[in-house]
């Protein structure tokens, strides 16, 4: 009879050039593989980071549910008025574009979406897709809010402002309790009325 030690999270299989997701700090979930040295340059020196992620694709989804929306209102209408489709073209170009504004206005949105979030020990850098940085330390966001127009979050302070894309909230939230979890609070309070921040 042979004990064999048997790990409880087996390590995932490396890939061959080192990449893959990798957890940079206890409690914070993991980054897509090491930093770009495009977004590394906007650490301050001794700066540990904690987690990394981009949003750089556009999904499709809520720009395919917009059009299934405009594909089943056409149905409709061709259902209850088939005489719509008689127009001329140019006439029928106008009630089309309006159906169809939606959609851009949401590709509009995913587009502006596509940022970067860096998380260190002491702040979070969010770098837009033009590699504009801005860095908000973690002691000095002042307000959450709801981005609008984007939609996501904006952390707001002194700094300036941390735009935080939908697919990004629940990992910058998790890495930012990682680095809150041993942190005295100050007697500053955070206009937060959504309690994202841990």
């Amino acid at each position: 009879m042979t004990l064999k030690l048997a790990a409880s999270n087996p390590d995932p299989e490396p890939s061959a050039a080192g990449q893959g997701p990798r957890i940079l700090a206890p409690g914070a979930p993991p980054s897509p593989g090491p930093v770009p040295n495009e977004l590394a340059q906007h650490l301050s020196f001794g700066e540990a980071l904690v987690w990394w992620n981009a949003k750089d694709r556009i999904d499709v989804g809520p720009v395919g549910l917009v059009l299934l929306a405009v594909l089943v209102i056409l149905g409709f209408v061709t259902l209850f008025a088939p005489e719509f489709w008689s127009q001329p073209w140019s006439e029928l170009a106008k009630p089309i574009a309006a159906l169809l504004s939606p959609a851009a206005l949401v590709l509009l949105r995913e587009r502006l979406d596509q940022c970067s979030v860096l998380v260190t020990d002491a702040a979070i850098v969010g770098v837009d897709r033009g590699g504009h940085a801005v860095r908000l330390g973690l002691q000095g966001i002042a307000s959450v809010r709801r981005d609008l127009l984007r939609g996501g979050l904006v952390l707001a302070g002194r700094d300036g402002r941390v735009r935080i894309p939908p697919s990004l909230l629940d990992d910058a939230r998790q890495a930012i309790a990682s680095q809150q979890r041993n942190r005295v609070r100050g007697s500053s309070t955070i206009d937060d009325p959504m309690g994202w921040l841990p």
